[in-house]
């Protein structure tokens, strides 16, 4: 079995997905189990649920720890959901306390330019307020917060080009 948490959505993988495409059984934080037909294709993976069919674009990264973690901006919307993190049952990760210590690092998901920066370092944030604005394929993106925390050290200044991959705030 494989654990795994996206967002605040805790989830079993009852069996392991191996391969380019097949059909595994996913046990929600409900208790209910659901059948998830996938296929792998370059960039990323198709979903099948119940709820309907997904497309999401793959990025592995790495937490502050060195343990894999995963991004998923999701096909034909901008949505990313970030550290992503799944472990073999029996597997230990950071205590909530170590990864407190660390602090969030917001890494850009792709090339584009700050327009704007809504916070300021000290400030606290909620989960799912909005940190900054990024033009990114002509189009203007919030950059919203993944958890409650303070605003640590912004790395970017408005009109700043970057890249994918470059951090814009460190927050704990």
């Amino acid at each position: 079995m494989i654990e795994g948490k996206i967002g605040s959505k805790a989830l079993t993988l009852t069996t392991e997905p191996k391969g380019k495409e097949g059909v595994i059984e996913v046990m929600l934080a409900n208790g209910k189990t659901e059948k998830v037909s996938w296929v792998r294709d370059e960039q990323g993976i198709w979903i099948e649920t119940s709820s309907g069919f997904f497309g999401y674009d793959v990025r592995k990264t790495e937490s502050d720890d060195g343990s894999p973690e995963y991004e998923l901006l999701r096909r034909k919307q901008f949505e990313v959901e970030s550290k992503i993190n799944f472990l073999k049952r029996g597997e230990g990760g950071l205590s909530g306390e170590q990864k407190a210590k660390k602090g969030v690092k917001i890494k850009s998901q792709m090339p584009g330019k700050i327009v704007r920066i809504l916070v300021k370092v000290g400030d606290a944030v909620i989960r799912g307020q909005s940190l900054l604005v990024m033009e990114a394929m002509k189009m203007e993106n919030e950059i919203k917060s993944p958890q409650d925390g303070i605003i640590k050290e912004i790395k970017v200044k408005e009109s700043q080009a970057i890249e994918t991959g470059a951090e814009l705030l460190l927050f704990v």
